[in-house]
């Protein structure tokens, strides 16, 4: 009887090793293998000039908008990291730094779950939701259609989200997610289309 216990109690214990031996390391893969692209840094306008990715708070700040119970949130992030695409992208963004490109050869689905779980439970800091919906107040679409023909243009566009981030314009690469939020791909974005924008960056709202 004493042997049995001592053998279960021995099996036990190897189980317990080797699934501690497999949990997830989430914030050293996500230094290894995101961080260079996505500073956790707080970057000034001329610093964000230099990056290779939008920073994690402001990344963060919109996947919440989104979605802002954390299961879904996770499930997005896990599977944008793998497989990204425009039509699934929430940062306007993308076309100052262009769609990210994918994670599937060098993070695995459970990386990218471990990683997407710390990211939700660690950002936006509560600095960078502040300072972001203070830069909100008072956007509307009479702020962006500079000319007031009543629609805004996707030059129009960029400027205000440049001038709006301290960015030069010419620094956009393309108009992705312009183009993303054109509903109708008539080259520009309507009153409907400006409102339907916002209400899925701010679903919680």
């Amino acid at each position: 009887m004493l042997k049995t216990l001592h053998f279960f109690s021995l099996l036990g214990l190897v189980v317990f090793s080797l699934s501690s031996a497999q949990e997830i390391d989430a914030q050293g893969a996500f230094e290894a293998k995101c961080q260079l692209c996505h500073t956790v840094k707080a970057v000034t306008p001329e610093e964000k000039e230099k990056l290779l990715g939008p920073p994690i708070d402001e990344v963060l700040y919109h996947v919440k908008e989104r979605y802002p119970i954390k299961a879904d949130a996770v499930k997005f992030m896990a599977d944008y990291i793998r497989e990204p695409k425009v039509e699934k992208a929430l940062c306007a963004s993308m076309d100052k730094f262009g769609l990210m490109p994918s994670m599937k050869k060098t993070v695995s689905p459970k990386e990218a779950e471990a990683i997407a779980s710390m990211l939700f439970d660690t950002y936006p800091r509560k600095s960078f939701a502040k300072k972001e919906k203070k830069s909100r107040a008072g956007v509307s679409f009479e702020t962006i259609d500079s000319d007031g023909d009543g629609v805004i243009s996707p030059e129009e566009f960029r400027i205000f989200r440049a001038r709006r981030n301290g960015i030069d314009p010419e620094k956009f690469r393309a108009d992705l997610y312009f183009k993303k939020v054109d509903l109708n791909g008539d080259g520009v974005m309507d009153r409907k289309e400006f409102e339907a924008m916002r209400k899925a960056r701010m679903s919680q709202e």
